[in-house]
């Protein structure tokens, strides 16, 4: 991929990209999460979406770092997060040698998007799945080898790995932790193997890096604001945002 791919672009685009990073660590304070969701389809919109998986992978690890310190006292038992791990490093490595091929697939996306929906159906209707801390732990490895699957892939674990944090009724800063490790994972590999994959090259990356300036002015405004969020209100937040997920992946928009 070469860097001349931004050459193109006009003083409202690049108005635009930084409005979208500051956006989603906005959402990433208060949430922790939304970092690809909102930042890829802006970027997608002005470039592609390889271009766009790429610009967005160092700023999806930096962050995620920070609150995995931040929220470092409110971490699950280290065999449940290593069995995470061990799950979600090949399933990006085998995302991201799909895209090569298949430069994503919408079809996949609108099933995962439809089964997202069905979950909150669920919930809507006061039947919701819920994972006790022992069929949490069961089943970490294939939720974290599916959430990287499809981050390698599409750039987007949310239908996975937000459905396996939400069922778990984790509060506020256990869910932050945790749904810190997926993305702060998933994002690492990203960039060893899209680089490995000649899907990105070391000045993209390096451009990326400052997206993290609208990204951390945003992160610091979403944790002021967090912190006067109910357990209620927050659920009901990162609920919302899964069926904004689930919309736009059915719809393929």
């Amino acid at each position: 991929m070469e860097t001349e791919l931004f050459s193109g672009l006009s003083g409202v685009d690049v108005t635009l990209i930084g409005l979208a990073f500051f956006v989603a660590g906005l959402v990433k304070g208060i949430l922790g999460l939304g970092i690809p969701f909102i930042i890829i389809p802006v970027v997608t919109a002005v470039t592609d979406v390889v271009t766009a998986l790429a610009l967005v992978a160092l700023p999806t690890i930096i962050p995620n770092l920070v609150q995995l310190w931040q929220f470092r006292q409110h971490r699950l038992e280290f065999s449940h997060t290593a069995m995470l791990v061990a799950g979600l490093v090949p399933g990006v490595w085998l995302g991201a040698v799909m895209l090569v091929d298949l430069q994503t697939s919408s079809l996949v996306t609108q099933i995962l998007g439809g089964m997202l929906l069905l979950y909150l159906g669920s919930r809507v209707v006061r039947s919701p799945l819920t994972l006790t801390s022992t069929m949490a732990k069961g089943l970490a490895i294939p939720a974290g080898f599916g959430s990287g699957f499809l981050g390698g892939l599409v750039g987007i674990s949310a239908p996975i790995s937000l459905t396996y944090l939400s069922a778990q009724r984790l509060d506020r800063p256990q869910f932050i932790f945790q749904v810190s490790i997926f993305f702060g994972v998933i994002g690492s590999c990203q960039v060893i193997f899209y680089l490995h994959q000649g899907l990105a090259d070391y000045p993209i990356i390096a451009l990326s890096s400052i997206g993290l300036i609208p990204l951390f002015g945003g992160m610091y405004l979403g944790q002021v604001m967090g912190k006067y969020l109910s357990q209620s209100s927050f659920e009901k937040l990162v609920l919302a945002v899964l069926c904004v997920i689930g919309l736009k992946l059915v719809l393929d928009i």
